[in-house]
């Protein structure tokens, strides 16, 4: 396994948002991670790439243990956020070599991140004039610059238009083709079905299910959605 988490929990003041947590993800796939608002995923992304300690519990990321080889882990990998986390009044060309020289990115990583995220046609312009959906593929560019053996994104569709949302998905295969393990959550269903080999259900900080997308599909007779509402019926946002 690439990734191992162990009983993990995680509390901010009287919330519990991961509450003894355990699941596992591949190499070289696509593990989609889904739950309701406030279930654990975002807290669940900041502990894996490093940005949020863990109250109890272990997580193993290729045989690193997250509390000891920290730094470690941080130079593997990397993790594109909802919000958007580059400069505005900068143009996308700007953005990319401002944050390749904070990442120490070769000019290979700095051409592959362009190349894939389809940005050639817009390095000369402003941030600020972005479109949602090239802002978003900005946002990703910048998640590659480091060649990272394993990414996070966190809703990277939320608030754009559904061809936007196809290019990006595209540009996530394209990822995995690279042997980038990436670790994907969406509200979006179908997005789910479309790129993930592997997904795993949280609720309330705790893994419901997990398993191959293919493998809950056929037993479940029906849709990836149904069965999510199903399981996660009796959730409430945190």
């Amino acid at each position: 396994m690439l990734i191992k988490v162990s009983n993990v929990t995680k509390r901010y003041g009287d919330i519990l948002a991961l509450d003894g947590l355990s699941l596992e993800i591949k190499k070289g796939k696509i593990f989609g991670l889904l739950g309701v608002n406030g279930a654990g995923k975002s807290t669940l992304l900041s502990v894996l790439n490093g940005l949020t300690d863990i109250d109890e519990g272990s997580v193993e990321i290729f045989g690193l243990d997250l509390k000891k080889e920290i730094r470690e882990i941080r130079n593997i990998s990397s993790i594109v956020p909802q919000n958007l986390a580059f400069y505005e009044k900068l143009t996308v060309k700007e953005n990319l070599e401002f944050f390749s020289n904070v990442q120490q990115a070769s000019k290979e990583n700095f051409a592959k991140a362009i190349e894939i995220n389809d940005l050639s046609k817009l390095l000369n312009q402003e941030a600020s004039t972005l479109s949602g959906g090239q802002k978003r593929r900005l946002n990703m560019a910048i998640g590659l610059l480091n060649d990272p053996k394993i990414i996070y994104f966190d809703e990277p569709t939320v608030g754009i238009d559904p061809k936007s949302r196809n290019d990006i998905l595209d540009s996530i295969r394209s990822y995995k083709d690279l042997g980038i393990t990436v670790v994907y959550t969406s509200h979006y269903m179908n997005e789910i079905e479309k790129i993930c080999d592997d997904v795993a259900v949280i609720a309330k900080g705790k893994l419901i299910e997990q398993g191959t997308l293919k493998a809950i599909l056929q037993s479940k007779s029906e849709t990836l959605e149904k069965h999510f509402l199903a399981l996660t019926s009796g959730s409430q946002d945190v």
